[in-house]
């Protein structure tokens, strides 16, 4: 039986690699660019699949894009796409979003939800998973509430608090907890919050028993693309093998570790590491 059912982008991702960001109204050199597949519900599927957890994703993919994933999908003519702009540490993001713009095109036979014990909710349309999020909790599933860098331009107070008081966990890093308090203030506090904090770590807020941090892991970072996405996939792996949450915070750690470092294709095989 599947685990997990991912919802987010499975975007083609055109990545910049500069040595400074521009300020606006000027240029900077691009040292180098690629073009590949990635996107939230992508970059989790591909390191849940090798931590050996059943997931399947909801996406708006093109056709094309079909043999890549395993799941539910919306067909739009253009896949949505995503530049990205980084100096290794940091980046930004322009997205081209298509389909998931248009609620009135987005749709899923909502008995699937059934099969899975977690639903987790990434980037995507609000009022969309509002609709997703009040049929999972109706049947007793486990929410993950995980805006991303949508938090900033995507939800507003009304949708945010809304689709926060049917979750079971929140994730954000730093930034986005910080627009998550302007949005909702102490009820934000009512939940449990997983907060990815770059190389420190990343800290885990139980109400009525507060915080508890786990150091990140020492290693070179190369590359942060994905690192957010890797630490999801490790934190849900490490409750499907029945791992205490504290415990998923650490193997979260470890996974985004071996992304950040390049370092994922040799200790992410088949999961064995772990389990």
């Amino acid at each position: 039986m599947p685990y997990l059912l991912y919802f987010g982008h499975v975007n083609v991702d055109v990545i910049m690699h500069v040595k400074e960001f521009a300020p606006i109204g000027e240029s900077r050199e691009v040292g180098m660019y690629e073009s590949r597949i990635g996107g939230t519900a992508y970059n989790a599927y591909k390191s849940l699949k090798n931590l050996g957890v059943p997931v399947k994703i909801f996406s708006v993919i093109s056709p094309e894009m079909e043999d890549e994933v395993e799941g539910y999908f919306v067909f739009d003519d253009r896949n949505p796409t995503c530049w990205v702009v980084t100096d290794g540490r940091e980046q930004m993001a322009y997205v081209y979003q298509g389909k998931w713009n248009r609620r009135e095109e987005l749709s899923l036979d909502y008995e699937v939800l059934q099969d899975f014990d977690w639903i987790h909710i990434s980037t995507g349309n609000p009022d969309f998973y509002l609709d997703i999020a009040r049929y999972a909790k109706k049947i007793g599933k486990n929410i993950g509430f995980d805006p991303s860098q949508e938090i900033h331009y995507v939800y507003g107070e009304e949708r945010f608090i809304r689709l926060l008081e049917l979750s079971d966990l929140f994730f954000c890093n730093e930034r986005e907890y910080k627009r998550a308090l302007e949005l909702a203030g102490d009820l934000l506090f009512e939940k449990t919050i997983v907060r990815t904090e770059g190389a420190k770590g990343a800290s885990l807020y139980i109400p009525e028993k507060g915080w508890l941090r786990e150091e990140a892991f020492k290693v070179p970072v190369i590359d942060t693309t994905g690192a957010g996405d890797s630490f999801r996939a490790g934190f849900y792996a490490a409750l499907y093998h029945g791992h205490s949450l504290q415990d998923a915070l650490r193997i979260g750690n470890f996974v985004a570790s071996k992304v950040v470092s390049n370092e994922a294709s040799y200790y992410l095989g088949g999961g064995k590491m772990f389990w």
